[in-house]
């Protein structure tokens, strides 16, 4: 007989008691947190042999193969997840310690040409780039020299050229450092934008965070610029729609990106001559037409799951002190960095700063977020409303007033002809169109009562104010809203799907009500709530009505977000 699967006593028992207690993972979070520190506060003592080989030990006890890394002098080496929470929390400890390298830049202990790039030295790194293309072949993003030199990732962080500005430079200041003018040399002679260090962070991690500096962030920005089109770097591709006609149909090679121009250099093989062209310009032949592009930079996550925002919405005991709302507008109003990434530990940038999962205030950096989130929400809105006024059959675009189905009164068509063709398809969903147009009854007040997890229920409750009403559930029109005309209702769920209760109530709360898992409209609304990307799937706004009867009607096909919808 098979033996059935059983988990060993002690760890059943330790589940129990978490269930039992939640304070147990609060603690087993305090305790990881202090190991990982205690871990890595010993570094200050350690003289730099002595750093080296006790970061490689903490990289190998996190997940980290080292041998890849050390069998990949030029790349990102082993950038796989880092998979549970006490190696997360040694490998944050690590980077915000910063490893060794203040010690490399302290002994000197980095390449002539990583020092210069660490401590903003054009000249210097300008004289060594030249040496290297006076003995070097074009195409140069084709060349094993300039690789090693501009890709050499240094110190036991491993970090590229690139990535040594933004950590090592903004703490350097100086007159004579110009560390934009060597990010820009860097990526006109083809540096990678898009490099990772040990824990899979990149110039955003580094020079986008809490720490960031004006330095920093126009170094991101060149990047971020560069990194759209890196994938096109060292490949094949021919010229097209450019007004000298003789050049349109040439095939070259792509180098590297002009920071002040947006261009790519390409390497024009039967001419054998370097031309600057805009990558519009460009398209890559068929044999490399499976390069994909490279996501928005500021999107990309490390090892641990994190973007450079999730540290931007810590609260200031826990970044550097300051709300760092100018990086914040860096990342959401010129970047339009998603909001809704999550680290590995679950939590997005959205859930740090909203709903109950609120880290920091309700302004600044909060602002910025929930700002962010209601444009994202317009915009769908926006397509929704665009994808109403289409054919149902051509999908061409209508004006309002073009003729819809008689029945369900929302697919339009552009004519008769169309209608007729799209019937066999539209007949199976033309019932439930109709009933969406004609709204959802919802039940009335005797049935509602709100399911509270653990089998509780509650009668009007208020989520803004965690108390009861004090006349019970207000299942009824808001007071300034005429019989069987329509208002607008916030509709909200919890992100557990187990909590069966949706919370409908208008701005003035005269109107304030629940409905439960298998009542009429419930399903139709959590749909449309679901479906709702400006708050993850937990709120949003459409119509309702109340007849002289007193039975309310809700209408999801209305459903939407609106600027001044603020409440």
């Amino acid at each position: 007989m098979a033996k059935k699967n059983r988990k060993p006593k002690a760890k059943q028992r330790t589940e129990n008691q978490r269930a039992e207690n939640p304070e147990i993972d609060a603690k087993i979070l305090q305790e990881s947190v202090a190991e990982a520190s205690k871990k890595v506060n010993v570094l200050s003592r350690l003289p730099l042999p002595q750093q080296k080989a006790h970061i490689r030990q903490l990289l190998i006890e996190i997940g980290t193969n080292v041998s890849i890394n050390d069998n990949d002098p030029t790349g990102d080496g082993d950038q796989n997840p880092i998979a549970s929470l006490p190696q997360r929390d040694v490998a944050r400890h690590l980077f915000s310690s910063g490893g060794d390298v203040e010690q490399h830049l302290a002994k000197q202990a980095l390449s002539k040409f990583a020092l210069g790039c660490a401590v903003g030295s054009l000249k210097a790194v300008g004289d060594m780039v030249k040496d290297a293309v006076k003995v070097e072949a074009r195409p140069y993003s084709r060349s094993e020299k300039m690789l090693t030199l501009l890709e050499t990732r240094e110190t036991s962080l491993r970090l590229s050229p690139l990535l040594l500005i933004v950590s090592a430079g903004k703490n350097i200041i100086g007159e004579r450092q110009d560390f934009q003018g060597v990010s820009k040399l860097l990526l006109k002679y083809g540096a990678s934008p898009v490099a990772k260090d040990v824990f899979g962070k990149t110039v955003c991690h580094y020079g986008a965070g809490a720490m960031a500096t004006k330095m920093t962030l126009d170094v991101v920005d060149m990047c971020i610029h560069a990194a759209k089109t890196h994938h096109m770097f060292g490949k094949e591709i021919q010229l097209h729609s450019l007004n000298t006609q003789e050049m349109n149909g040439k095939v070259g090679i792509v180098g590297g990106f002009d920071s002040d121009t947006g261009r790519r250099s390409v390497f024009l093989q039967d001419d054998q001559r370097e031309v600057w062209i805009k990558t519009e310009n460009m398209s890559l032949t068929r044999s490399n037409n499976e390069s994909p592009s490279y996501p928005l930079l500021t999107d990309v996550q490390d090892r641990l799951g994190s973007v450079s925002l999730h540290e931007v919405c810590l609260p200031r005991q826990f970044s550097c002190g300051t709300e760092r709302v100018d990086v914040a507008e860096f990342l959401l109003e010129k970047h339009h960095t998603c909001i809704h990434t999550k680290e590995m530990d679950g939590v997005s940038p959205f859930q740090m700063t909203s709903g109950m999962g609120q880290m920091i205030g309700a302004t600044g950096v909060a602002k910025l977020i929930m700002e962010s989130a209601t444009r994202e929400a317009r915009e769908t809105t926006k397509v929704k409303r665009q994808n109403k006024l289409c054919c149902a059959n051509c999908k061409k675009g209508l004006d309002r007033d073009a003729p819809s189905c008689s029945r369900c009164n929302i697919s339009r068509y552009c004519g008769r002809e169309c209608q007729v063709s799209h019937w066999k398809d539209h007949k199976k969903e033309c019932k439930d169109l109709a009933s969406l147009s004609l709204g959802v009854k919802l039940d009335p007040p005797n049935k509602m009562k709100m399911n509270l997890p653990g089998g509780r229920s509650h009668f009007g409750m208020s989520y803004k104010t965690g108390t009861r009403n004090s006349d019970g559930i207000k299942y009824r029109k808001p007071c300034n809203v005429e019989h069987d005309k329509k208002f607008v209702v916030k509709v909200q769920a919890s992100r557990d799907d187990n909590f069966g209760s949706i919370y409908i109530y208008d701005q003035s709360r005269t109107c304030e009500f629940f409905i439960n898992s298998g009542q009429s409209g419930f399903q139709d609304i959590l749909t449309e709530i679901r479906n709702e990307p400006a708050w993850q799937g937990q709120k949003t706004f459409m119509k309702a009505s109340f007849d002289r009867s007193g039975t309310c009607t809700v209408y999801p096909e209305t459903t939407g977000v609106k600027l001044h919808y603020t409440w």
